[in-house]
């Protein structure tokens, strides 16, 4: 079986003019999008190439360093220099870098565009890495709106506004969930020349979007994947039903994109969820339902404070000293509500029963 590295080594002597742009196309770019380009790609304007980047990235790293950034974030720029060295990849425009982190805000927020050698652009906002801030952010879509969904809706009708190329826009994670979001919310002239939008295991919304105009006129160009094990893409209400992604990954650690698998210039597809991610989503969404608002705050600040005991800052930290840390976690956890911690303990288990992923070949 083949993953999207396998692709790039493929496919990445056609240019977009020879092998028009495919869902697998679409990962890369959205994977694409944890790479941390502050000072490299411009924000306003100018733009660099993905070779130009590559080259300034790997100036002032070596990939030893590299091998030690967090598990979410360790793949992307290795997937860079990857890129980096195709044709149909290595001359592609990087512009409009916005990168924003507030934990007063509880906002994590990130998004590039990507011109391609078609007259494209492929809008790519970054999704959750393994901080808690992402997490907890989103965690509160089930609330309600967050900053970075308005963020997003500004960004694209903004960067859009920019040029009169036809548009993709899509992400991996809290950034497929941005990519609707954004689409659904941004300027009536920029959503008539998106072509599709890609939401990659990105979590729904807190309310069912059926009766949403703004959700209705976009709905026909959403592509959805998710992988055999999702959680994330199956938290809330979605308008789009899926397609499942088979993945070499194990358990929860299928959200990670480096291990889904393809075949050619598409995804090998699965008939079905896991069981136990097809328990967790429904156990989740009829608990939910039957929560108002302010007991989904409540449950989301029990949640996250039980995290904070652990010590950690991250999922993989929480991974590596929760059993060092049992004993304060177990006794925040005691204090919930019965209802409350036998949820909390469920997803810790998924969290805590999974290996940490490493490097690309890893799972």
């Amino acid at each position: 079986m083949a993953a999207i590295m396998d692709y790039l080594l493929w496919r990445g002597d056609l240019t977009f003019t020879q092998s028009p742009f495919n869902e697998i196309d679409n990962l890369i770019l959205s994977c694409l999008s944890y790479t941390e380009l502050d000072g490299i790609v411009p924000e306003r304007q100018g733009s660099v190439t993905i070779a130009e980047a590559s080259a300034i990235v790997y100036g002032g790293h070596s990939e030893e360093e590299m091998n030690n950034f967090r598990p979410f974030l360790r793949s992307a720029p290795l997937l860079l220099k990857a890129m980096a060295k195709t044709k149909r990849f290595g001359k592609a425009e990087l512009m409009h870098y916005v990168n924003k982190i507030s934990t007063e805000r509880e906002l994590q927020f990130s998004a590039m565009e990507i011109l391609l050698g078609d007259g494209t652009s492929y809008i790519a906002f970054r999704g959750t890495d393994d901080t808690f801030i992402g997490w907890r952010e989103d965690f509160n879509m089930s609330i309600g709106d967050v900053p970075s969904e308005h963020m997003a809706a500004e960004y694209l009708s903004q960067t859009g506004s920019f040029n009169r190329h036809m548009l993709r826009v899509g992400g991996h994670s809290k950034g497929g969930h941005l990519a609707v979001y954004a689409s659904a919310k941004c300027s009536a002239d920029v959503q008539r020349r998106i072509l599709n939008i890609y939401n990659n295991d990105g979590p729904g919304f807190f309310h069912n979007l059926s009766e949403d105009d703004d959700f209705k006129k976009i709905q026909p160009r959403i592509r959805r994947f998710i992988p055999e094990f999702s959680v994330v893409g199956m938290l809330m209400y979605h308008n789009k039903a899926p397609v499942i992604v088979q993945s070499a990954g194990n358990g929860i650690y299928q959200h990670n994109a480096f291990n889904w698998q393809l075949e050619g210039t598409r995804f090998l597809r699965s008939s079905s969820l896991a069981p136990a991610a097809e328990r967790f989503s429904e156990s989740m969404k009829t608990w939910l339902e039957h929560m108002s608002l302010s007991e989904r705050q409540v449950f989301i600040d029990d949640l996250f404070s039980v995290l904070d005991a652990s010590g950690a800052a991250t999922i993989s930290e929480f991974q590596m000293q929760a059993i060092r840390n049992m004993p304060a976690m177990i006794k925040q956890l005691n204090a919930l509500h019965p209802e409350t911690k036998e949820k909390i303990d469920l997803l810790f288990k998924l969290l805590i029963s999974q290996r940490a992923p490493g490097r690309l070949t890893d799972h």
